[in-house]
């Protein structure tokens, strides 16, 4: 297949070139257009206020946009005869309802979904195991290429420290994942500013993702549908099939 890979943390960031090796190796053709520099946290944004700009430093496509800027122009000016476009690895996880609108990794997904093109966003959690995040990326791929689902726009992938081998789809996805308050300072001049911070609170609902991910620590697969969230558990079992061969 021809993939198109972005993300949201740039060119430097420390799994791009490891993707992009498994991917090939696996014989797919890769095209990378990512944001020019960090990007994490800005979700759907998009650019309408100033001009786009695209360069090409060695193999690599950057951009002044944001995440879902990159899926537009490379689905448009660079690639728009790909098969699949995915977003990542994120380093650090993306969980809870939050994600699907916050996320910038998961919103390139969304993008290239809307478009017409099949789309899989996939985050790690801090601590875990780059070789388990490349044999789950692979198998999901190989599924998501045979996959037809007519509503799917998305699916969103994330990988725990200590994964326990298992792969779960809930449909519900957590509220609320921190508790999150507002931190008041003042600066040398004795101007105010907030933080906006809080730790991730320790209990879930059961059939949330969030559970199945911390308390769990299984895989999840989250589809993002035209109504809003779904399983995709056929999709799981098919990687999982594809997990099990030699």
């Amino acid at each position: 297949m021809k993939i198109v890979l972005t993300n949201d943390d740039g060119p430097h960031t420390p799994v791009l070139k490891r993707v992009v090796e498994t991917l090939e190796e696996n014989g797919h053709e890769v095209v990378v257009v990512v944001p020019e520099r960090q990007r994490s946290a800005t979700g759907l944004a998009r650019t309408y206020h100033k001009p786009l700009r695209i360069r090409r430093i060695d193999r690599y496509y950057l951009t002044n946009g944001f995440p879902t800027d990159a899926v537009f122009l490379a689905l448009n000016l660079i690639a728009p005869d790909a098969d699949m476009v995915i977003s990542g690895v994120n380093i650090g996880e993306n969980i809870g309802f939050e994600s699907t609108y916050g996320s910038g990794t998961v919103a390139a997904a969304i993008q290239a979904g809307i478009l017409g093109k099949k789309a899989l966003a996939i985050s790690m959690e801090h601590g875990a195991e780059i070789n388990d995040v490349m044999v789950l990326l692979t198998s999901f791929v190989d599924a998501l290429g045979k996959y037809r689902r007519e509503d799917l726009l998305a699916v969103s992938v994330n990988v725990p420290s200590g994964w326990s081998g298992k792969v779960a789809s809930p449909k519900a996805l957590a509220l609320g994942l921190y508790a999150e308050r507002l931190y008041k300072f003042v600066d040398p001049r004795g101007e105010e500013f907030y933080w906006r911070w809080g730790p991730r609170r320790d209990e879930f609902p059961k059939d949330t993702d969030a559970y199945a991910f911390y308390i769990d620590k299984a895989a999840t697969a989250v589809g993002i549908c035209r109504n809003g969230v779904c399983d995709v558990n056929d999709l799981v079992s098919a990687a999982l099939e594809r997990l099990k061969r030699p």
